[in-house]
C-alpha cells in the first residue's frame, strides 16, 4: 500500500503548482488504498523533500530509504525534489516526476522487503501507481 507525505522547504510550496499537484497525489493515494490497515501488510510511505525559501538545498539527490517500522511493516522512501521540478509550471513534467518517483520507490521497497523477509506486493503497488497516473493526468 501507498502513503504520500511531504517535507516542505518553505511556506510558498503549498501554493505552487508542485504543492497543488502533490495534494492531488495524496488524495488519490488515499482513495486507492481504501480501507487498508497499517500493519496488515507491507506498505510504503513516499515522502517528498521539497526545497523552498527556507531550505534551499537538500543533502542528497534521488531517492533513499528512511525509517522502517517492522511492527507496522511500513518503509519510508524519501524523494529529493530537484529545484527545477519544485519550481516547474509544467503539469506534464510534474505528473511525470511523481509517477517516476513512485515507480522508483516501489522498486526500492520491493528489494528492501525481500531482504527483510517480508512479503510485499510489488505488482499491486505498481497497479496503484498506474491508476494514479491515469487519474492525475485526467484531472
Amino acid at each position: 500500500m501507498l502513503f504520500i507525505g511531504s517535507v516542505q522547504g518553505g511556506p510558498e510550496v503549498d501554493a505552487s503548482l508542485f504543492g497543488k499537484m502533490e495534494k492531488s497525489l495524496m488524495a488519490l493515494a488515499v482513495e486507492e488504498r481504501g480501507d487498508f490497515s497499517v500493519g496488515s501488510s507491507a506498505a510504503v510511505n513516499v515522502v517528498y523533500h521539497v526545497p523552498g525559501s527556507i531550505v534551499r538545498t537538500l543533502d542528497y539527490e534521488g531517492l533513499r530509504t528512511g525509517i522502517f517500522s517492522r511492527k507496522q511493516k511500513l518503509l519510508m522512501v524519501q524523494v529529493a525534489v530537484p529545484i527545477a521540478v519544485a519550481n516547474s509550471n509544467d503539469v506534464e513534467e510534474l505528473a511525470g516526476f511523481f509517477v517516476w518517483s513512485l515507480h522508483e520507490a516501489n522498486s526500492i521497497a520491493s528489494d528492501y522487503f525481500k531482504k527483510k523477509g517480508i512479503k510485499y506486493s510489488e505488482g499491486k503497488f505498481s497497479a496503484m501507481v498506474d491508476s494514479i497516473e491515469n487519474r492525475l493526468s485526467a484531472g
